[in-house]
């Protein structure tokens, strides 16, 4: 089925008045840290929106610019103890498929039963499946990695009840699935289970039709919770880091990205309220080498400053300047206690230690705590 069908007069009129229509147009835009294509806004945001991004790594860098701007984030403040998990406070609730999205926000409606169905013993202790695991991260007694779940179910996620704008983040298309529960899982299986259990796991390569599927059901699930919200979705330009393929890292990368843009395009082109945001490629088509950092995977801080920036401008009409030299991981790291306080969840981010003029937010109840 195509995308869309356009009269033949229509296309080439595209063709003809479209300044960067020809590759020969943007060749000498594509030297610049990250391109900024020609998009038009398919719907206008509030200047009170309430975002909710939900997604990969790239999630977590869109949510604290949209903080810097001023934006209200409900993705942002957790609970997560460093010893729990050493990286990112929110990073353990980055999801990477389309599948653990929509297992995370169909628990909203349908919790698992028991509890125990989303945990998996390890030979030191037990971990959460459906979430992020750093590898310096401890695996948990199973009553605190019930205790912590719980949180999750029913005070974190459920903020998305009273999102108006939900960012998803597209991150990869290889999916593994957990025959035993019937659940898809947000993180592989380790060496050691699948060597244990060798038929209870297996990893699927995802095609197009499958993730549009999954966003289909999400939204659906979405609208149940808030009719009014409106989806922004666009495809994370963090490449996989390895590929449990037999094919080359980036052959498996390329794959993965073009399933899941494909996806955010026919989602697009379906719905009056899902809009794609080109952030994808104002990333990967700038040098690699002025948009990522060293490690070649995760964009430079300031590369994504200017992505939201340009959203901001686009979907609010609103200028946006940065912080000037503020780096909130780098921030948290050199004051831990500051990094203690967000990770109690009495900050919202570090950020709003930074400049507190731009703290609009009241501290979390007490069963967050």
């Amino acid at each position: 089925m195509s995308y869309s069908r356009l009269a033949g007069k229509m296309a080439w009129d595209n063709l003809r008045g479209q300044q960067r229509a020809k590759w020969e147009d943007i060749v000498p835009k594509l030297d610049s840290p990250h391109y900024h294509p020609t998009h038009v806004a398919k719907f206008p945001l509030a200047l009170n929106e309430r975002f909710f991004c939900l997604g990969s790594c790239f999630a977590r860098n869109i949510e604290e610019h949209l903080i810097y701007a001023g934006e209200r984030v409900l993705s942002k403040r957790i609970v997560s103890p460093r010893a729990e998990y050493p990286g990112r406070p929110n990073g353990l609730v980055n999801k990477f498929t389309t599948h653990s999205m929509l297992q995370e926000v169909k628990w909203l409606t349908e919790p698992p039963e028991p509890i125990d169905k989303c945990l998996a013993q390890t030979a030191s202790g037990w971990i959460d499946m459906h979430l992020f695991t750093h590898p310096l991260s401890v695996p948990l007694s199973l009553e605190r990695a019930r205790e912590r779940r719980h949180y999750l179910l029913t005070e974190y996620f459920s903020r998305l009840r009273t999102a108006t704008t939900v960012i998803l983040t597209l991150g990869l298309n290889e999916v593994w699935h957990d025959h035993q529960t019937g659940m898809h899982l947000n993180i592989a299986p380790s060496f050691w289970t699948v060597q244990k259990e060798a038929e209870r796991f297996s990893l699927e390569i995802t095609d197009v039709n499958e993730n549009l599927d999954a966003l289909e059901q999400l939204r659906s699930r979405l609208k149940a919770l808030q009719p009014d919200v409106r989806i922004i979705v666009t495809v994370s330009p963090v490449p996989l880091t390895c590929t449990f393929q037999p094919v080359d890292v980036a052959v498996a990368n390329t794959l993965s990205k073009a399933t899941l843009r494909a996806a955010a395009e026919a989602f697009d082109q379906r719905h009056d309220d899902v809009a794609y945001f080109p952030s994808y490629e104002m990333v990967t088509i700038a040098p690699r080498q002025k948009a990522y950092i060293s490690d070649m995977i995760h964009v430079d801080d300031n590369v994504v400053a200017q992505i939201v920036r340009s959203f901001m401008s686009i979907y609010l009409g609103k200028t946006v300047v940065p912080p000037s030299g503020y780096v909130e991981m780098d921030y948290l790291n050199a004051n831990p206690d500051v990094d203690a306080q967000v990770r109690s969840g009495h900050l919202e981010s570090a950020y709003e230690h930074f400049f507190p003029k731009q703290a609009t937010h009241a501290a979390p109840s007490a069963s967050a705590e």
